[in-house]
């Protein structure tokens, strides 16, 4: 739909709002947001973001994985508020938070990125080891969450060394790896590559007496998922192999919603992703999906600038408490960090 259609429905809707205002008072920066995003969702044809259940937030952390476009010491203030409130909408509400950020171009930009986070970054940990590679990937952390060890994956054939931390949230423990696929200008093939030698490696370690067996491998894949190639402009590109059939058995992708941004705005194509250890879903999966494209390009309206070419994705999780599975949720303890 043309954005100047969708600026007079805006508008209109906006105007009956008004109009509604003088019987009932209302939050008029509240009204705008939901307007937005709700005239948004429809347009998109999205359908409304999962929800957490009601009641239980004590219990419950969250994930976001953004590929936040080469950051490094150059970036604008306009691009660093972009970030700042673009991260403040996907982590809203979150008691226990965690960032997997990949395209960190080095110290200066992690640092910076470290800044935009809930709080200014105070009493947030950062992970993160700077290479010659303009593509790093960190992990950052916030209170309530320990690192038991972290550091870069040195992978013979992953071009982009993913970033691993073990971490503990709770009672929940689990291995989260930050990872970045190669382009390669759109050879599917080259990204699954890479894939099948980072999970060769989570199932060596997997595979170690009494180890721990909930993993994360949060990031950008340049794979799709069978549904997600479907919802993607790539859906006619035979060689663009769903991310299922390098991922092999025991974990599932998780995300099937386009979040690689074609032009300004739109999300074009299926890249995101958190690929789950299937115990970890069993046990402590919530819901995982895309963040609300709106809350995104509202915060990045209010900067004046695009935070990123892609749009971020959340993960929810149990720390406590018994999972869906109804087992308690209990450690394992830092098998990867032997």
């Amino acid at each position: 739909m043309p954005r100047a259609l969708a600026v007079l429905l805006v508008a209109a809707s906006l105007c009956a709002q008004a109009q509604y205002a003088a019987s009932a008072p209302v939050d008029p920066a509240s009204e705008i947001t939901d307007t937005f995003r709700n005239l948004w969702d429809r347009f998109r044809g999205r359908k409304p973001p999962a929800q957490i259940p009601a009641g239980d937030g004590a219990n419950m952390a969250r994930l976001v994985s953004w590929n936040v476009q080469t950051l490094g010491k150059k970036a604008s203030k306009a691009k660093k508020d972009a970030l700042r409130l673009g991260l403040g909408r996907a982590l809203a509400g979150a008691g226990t938070m965690i960032l997997a950020a990949q395209e960190i171009a080095n110290d200066k930009g992690a640092e910076t990125l470290s800044r935009q986070l809930p709080g200014e970054g105070r009493g947030w940990t950062m992970s993160f080891e700077d290479t010659s590679d303009a593509m790093n990937n960190a992990i950052f952390t916030g209170p309530g969450v320990r690192v038991d060890c972290s550091g870069n994956l040195n992978i013979e054939g992953v071009m982009h060394p993913p970033h691993m931390a073990h971490l503990t949230v709770g009672d929940a423990d689990f291995t989260l790896l930050s990872v970045h696929l190669t382009y390669a200008k759109g050879d599917a093939s080259a990204s699954a590559d890479e894939l099948k030698l980072i999970m060769a490696w989570v199932r060596a370690q997997a595979a170690k007496p009494g180890a721990d067996p909930d993993f994360v491998i949060a990031g950008d894949f340049n794979l799709a998922t069978g549904r997600g190639k479907a919802l993607s402009t790539r859906s006619g590109d035979r060689s663009w192999e769903p991310i299922e059939d390098a991922l092999g058995p025991g974990f599932t992708a998780l995300v099937d919603e386009p979040t690689s941004r074609h032009g300004r705005q739109d999300a074009a194509n299926n890249y995101d992703h958190f690929l789950v250890s299937d115990r970890f879903l069993d046990e402590e999966v919530v819901v995982a999906g895309a963040v609300n494209e709106a809350e995104v390009v509202m915060a990045e309206r209010e900067a004046g600038t695009r935070a990123s070419d892609h749009f971020p994705i959340a993960l929810t999780f149990r720390k406590s408490g018994a999972g869906p599975d109804g087992r308690a949720i209990a450690l394992d303890g830092p098998s990867t960090c032997r």
